[in-house]
């Protein structure tokens, strides 16, 4: 790492220096971003013992994977995000999981609301209003954890009218969720 303070280091310095097994970079960027990776493995999975594996498993596949990230085909905020997302769809799998709609309508915690609730039904109420195979198109991609390539196999589609579906779905759900972000 260079002499520059970490927080005046670029992500995506510190991921190229955690490549080269620079273990300050990582610890700077473990710093940076593991309080935010496990609040968004909290609301992921409502298990804070979960979200807490989960985390540890995402930061060790930074350590050994930082050379894989690409900044030409995102930053690395979003790279981080993904690989959370895909440490519990892995989870999810190996556990024999279902990660279906249900979700969406039986909150994996108990204890008090604090408005996931609220969130939930307006997301199943979006979701109502798409068209039906914009809706499954979703539902299996984002919710069943299935990759682009494995829905539109499982759909029988071409991977190009898959993303189109999810696409037009999307944005359908964005303009009924603006209100609700607001």
């Amino acid at each position: 790492m260079s002499t520059e303070t970490p927080a005046e280091i670029r992500d995506e310095e510190l991921l190229a220096a955690t490549a080269r097994g620079d273990l300050d970079a990582f610890h700077a960027f473990y710093r940076r971003h593991a309080g935010r990776v496990l609040a968004y493995a909290r609301r992921l999975s409502g298990e804070s013992a979960l979200a807490e594996d989960i985390t540890q498993e995402v930061f060790t596949a930074v350590w050994l994977r930082a050379a894989t990230f690409r900044p030409d085909r995102g930053n690395a905020v979003c790279w981080l995000y993904t690989l959370t997302r895909n440490k519990f769809v892995d989870h999810w799998r190996r556990s024999g999981g279902d990660i279906g709609t249900e979700t969406l309508d039986e909150p994996r915690h108990s204890g008090s609301s604090t408005g996931g609730g609220d969130l939930r039904v307006s997301l199943r109420q979006a979701l109502d209003r798409i068209a039906p195979e914009q809706r499954r198109a979703i539902e299996m991609a984002y919710f069943g954890g299935l990759t682009y390539e494995e829905t539109a196999d499982r759909l029988s589609l071409p991977v190009g009218t898959l993303k189109s579906r999810i696409r037009l779905g999307l944005r359908t759900m964005r303009l009924v969720l603006a209100p609700v972000a607001l």
